[in-house]
């Protein structure tokens, strides 16, 4: 009798383990507690990432570059450049010219014209150490009572190098045009410069050396010019 006891508390032992393994039921939350839960957070934004910085237009090639010159002339490259875009506007009066006397026959000096009235226009702007870079078009009366025209640049330096009175020395490189030569086809040219300058303005002066040989030509004559800057 004992046994048959026995034997039948292990079968109903047996019979619920798989209902005991199995989970128990959950109950749906009711809306209170599902409203009491908090809600879950976002991770915040970054500045960065919420504003996106636009990237920047690749710059326009520039009509000439001045980098990997000679340092000299990557300096003009830049004065001559600052002077287009950024220069201030000049007034050229021309006014005189002087056959050297030991070039030229009396004669000769007494048929040239040496009052070269004429003028133009130009602009210009100051680098940082001084030196002054300009623009101009010229148009005077030449030795032949005929016109010449000029269209270039030029480029002073000066001692003292911000002085308001001080003396400069430097060139100019143009092309011109006149009817004695080559039947006014423009043709290149380069000249020394020298200046006084007396605070906005100043007088300006140039050497034309001789360009034939013999005792008479073309050539060994000075001219003087004013600039004011405005």
């Amino acid at each position: 009798m004992l046994r048959m006891v026995r034997w039948g508390f292990v079968w109903a032992a047996a019979a619920a383990l798989p209902a005991l393994a199995q989970p128990a039921p959950v109950e749906p939350s009711s809306p209170a507690a599902a409203a009491a839960e908090p809600a879950p957070v976002a991770p915040p934004i970054s500045a960065s990432a919420a504003v996106k910085t636009p990237e920047p237009a690749p710059k326009s090639s520039e009509w000439i570059a001045c980098d990997g010159l000679w340092s000299w002339v990557a300096s003009q490259c830049r004065g001559l450049k600052k002077a287009w875009k950024d220069g201030s506007p000049d007034l050229y009066i021309t006014g005189l010219s002087h056959h050297d006397r030991g070039t030229y026959t009396q004669e000769k000096i007494d048929s040239y014209n040496e009052r070269a009235w004429g003028g133009g226009l130009g602009w210009s702007a100051r680098a940082e150490n001084g030196d002054d870079f300009g623009w101009y078009f010229l148009v005077f009366r030449d030795s032949h009572y005929k016109y010449t025209k000029m269209v270039g640049w030029d480029w002073l330096t000066y001692w003292p190098a911000d002085g308001k009175v001080a003396v400069g020395l430097g060139y100019t490189m143009f092309l011109g045009s006149r009817p004695d030569i080559y039947n006014s086809i423009p043709f290149p040219g380069i000249l020394p410069l020298a200046s006084v300058r007396l605070w906005n303005a100043e007088i300006m002066g140039t050497y034309i050396p001789k360009v034939s040989q013999g005792t008479t030509g073309n050539g060994n004559v000075g001219f003087l010019f004013a600039r004011i800057h405005f």
